[in-house]
């Protein structure tokens, strides 16, 4: 057997499910498996042997450890795509009176008011910080998400919570239905009167609500 086989079979073994859980566990700042396991409420053994090699990591366990982790299923089982863990995104702007959304401009661009961590799976996303009682029944501090970038109004926004953007208008949080005009949508909102047939440059589904 050549060298290259065995240097082959090693970076095969490197590149499997016990050691990017092994890695998820020292970057989450679990010191020893035991202590991620219990966390987890997981037996320790049945962790330890997922993480050493032991035994095969089948999909229900690594559904839980990916949740736990902040990580990728897809990630940890195949090691398929550029990072197991999501980067944090900015908090960009906060919800205010009317559902309107404001820019936070009192820090450095890009930074927003504190760095949080994006829904599973998700990674091209801002999230909002709701202020104040104007949408009960969501409450103050809590986060929402959707994805940046849009253009226009995606047939998927039509009858969903969005962020949308009125045409020479404010920004804010509100069910889109279709209007009585082409190209014109009703503003659907909890706690104030229906915005009907409004111009929109864009609008994004909410793709999660936090509380916090």
């Amino acid at each position: 057997m050549t060298n290259s086989w065995h240097l082959e079979r090693r970076c095969v073994a490197m590149d499997s499910p016990a050691n990017r859980l092994k890695k998820i566990r020292a970057q989450a700042g679990f010191a020893t498996a035991t202590d991620a396991a219990r966390a987890i409420g997981m037996p320790p053994p049945t962790y330890l042997g997922h993480e050493n090699g032991t035994t095969a990591l089948r999909r229900g366990a690594a559904i839980r450890y990916a949740a736990f982790f902040g990580v990728s299923l897809d990630w940890l089982l195949t090691g398929k795509g550029t990072s197991g863990r999501a980067a944090k995104i900015p908090v960009i702007c906060y919800i205010g009176a009317g559902a309107e959304l404001h820019p936070i401009d009192d820090h450095p661009r890009g930074e927003g008011i504190e760095k949080v961590e994006p829904p599973q799976g998700v990674t091209d996303c801002v999230a909002a910080i709701i202020r104040g009682s104007s949408m009960h029944p969501l409450r103050d501090g809590w986060l929402i998400f959707w994805a940046k970038d849009q253009d226009g109004v995606p047939d998927e926004a039509v009858g969903q919570l969005c962020v949308v953007q009125v045409h020479n208008g404010p920004t804010m949080v509100k069910e889109v239905r279709k209007g009585t005009k082409k190209g014109h949508y009703h503003l659907v909102s909890w706690s104030a009167p229906i915005r009907e047939d409004v111009r929109l440059d864009w609008a994004s589904r909410i793709i999660d609500i936090r509380p916090r």
